[in-house]
């Protein structure tokens, strides 16, 4: 940020609550893929228009992604296991799992492309010096929005996952159940790494 670009407003800092600053930021790393909105500082600059780009191709891998989660999903709901000792799906708390996995993708799919629509004409037709004037509850309402694809998305590849962890747990092959467990451990090494390069990165 240049020396003679003016500060960005209060409402649009994070709070000086040490719990609700953190939360802020990771909403704003969500919404916006950016740790706080700084970038709201000035909207017709190079930088902004890229974040723009930025944005929009989030938006349309995370549709992409939720397509996928939901027929994945689709196929878990409608479909009977081929060889039900190996991989019991159907039964009633890996599918209710499923359930919540083919919602929360539904709801990605749908807020995403309203998210993408609005978002894209709402850059390339409206002036966005006025994000930075907007009250504090119209800005989280805003990050919310723009987070919900991401979040409802998030649930969904979890609960896929559940399920399917679930229906391989419990099958009678041991083979099956290794796999699984490998496959959690994997699971939450990946989480374990994302936390530890974000720390060290972001």
């Amino acid at each position: 940020m240049s020396v003679n670009s003016p500060e960005i407003p209060e409402n649009c800092r994070a709070p000086k609550n040490r719990i609700l600053g953190l939360a802020f930021k990771i909403l704003c790393i969500i919404a916006v893929s950016q740790k706080s909105l700084d970038h709201w500082n000035d909207t017709k600059n190079k930088e902004w228009k890229e974040h723009v780009s930025v944005m929009v191709n989030r938006f349309q891998n995370s549709n992409i992604t939720a397509g996928l989660v939901l027929a994945t999903t689709t196929l878990f709901l409608s479909s009977v296991p081929p060889i039900e000792s190996l991989m019991a799906y159907n039964s009633s708390i890996s599918y209710l799992f499923a359930m919540v996995s083919f919602s929360a993708a539904l709801l990605s799919v749908i807020s995403g492309a309203a998210v993408l629509v609005i978002y894209e004409t709402s850059t390339s037709n409206k002036d966005m010096e006025s994000l930075k004037h907007m009250q504090r509850h119209q800005i989280i309402a805003l990050l919310l929005w723009l987070a919900y694809p991401s979040i409802c998305l998030s649930v969904a590849t979890f609960c896929l996952f559940v399920s399917i962890f679930i229906a391989c747990f419990w099958s009678d092959n041991i083979i099956v159940n290794i796999i699984t467990i490998l496959g959690c451990a994997a699971f939450l090494a990946n989480g374990f790494l994302t936390i530890y390069v974000y720390c060290v990165v972001g």
